[in-house]
């Protein structure tokens, strides 16, 4: 069994844990205050590249939204989620297709992933998304408002973000 690593960053919206192993990333969710004890492990050399870079990404991701594209995406270890494969499908999509300010609705990233029929999926997709932030359900909103958002804090969280994001919000109500 490989090691896993955690390691945690301190954001606007609360801190997150990022946990890695030597494939990449395994999970990055905000978490409460009373899960950081003393927590800071030491990290094997093969997940501590991972778990650096994650965090490079999410230290320019909320100081310099500006320049989140020119910084390369974290790599995400999906290798336990095979078993899910529309949700890897959807999530490879959202990677690929839906940057920083953009939005879709459950029915149109449904739409995009070749089964229009799918929105409710989609929801379960976005539901069990074990990479926050960098997975960007956050940016896929129901059809008649925000929707919601399965990370702590729920929409309040989902709100900021699509705020930094400079995504209008008055469309939303």
């Amino acid at each position: 069994m490989d090691t896993i690593s955690s390691s945690f960053y301190d954001s606007p919206v609360g801190t997150y844990e990022v946990s890695a192993d030597k494939d990449g990333i395994l999970s990055i969710k905000l978490i409460s205050k009373e899960k950081i004890e003393e927590h800071e492990k030491t990290m094997p050399s093969s997940a501590r590249k991972h778990i650096q870079d994650c965090l490079k990404w999410m230290d320019v991701y909320f100081t310099d939204l500006s320049k989140i594209d020119k910084i390369k995406s974290p790599v995400l270890n999906t290798a336990r989620f095979r078993h899910k494969k529309f949700c890897c499908h959807v999530w490879k999509m959202l990677l690929e297709e839906l940057h920083p300010g953009q939005t879709m609705s459950y029915g149109e990233v449904a739409k995009l992933a070749g089964n229009p029929k799918a929105a409710r999926a989609v929801g379960m997709a976005m539901k069990s998304n074990p990479f926050s932030i960098i997975m960007p359900c956050h940016r896929v909103l129901s059809r008649d408002g925000i929707g919601n958002y399965s990370s702590l804090n729920g929409v309040t969280t989902k709100r900021w973000l699509l705020e930094h994001e400079n995504v209008n919000m008055e469309k939303l109500h």
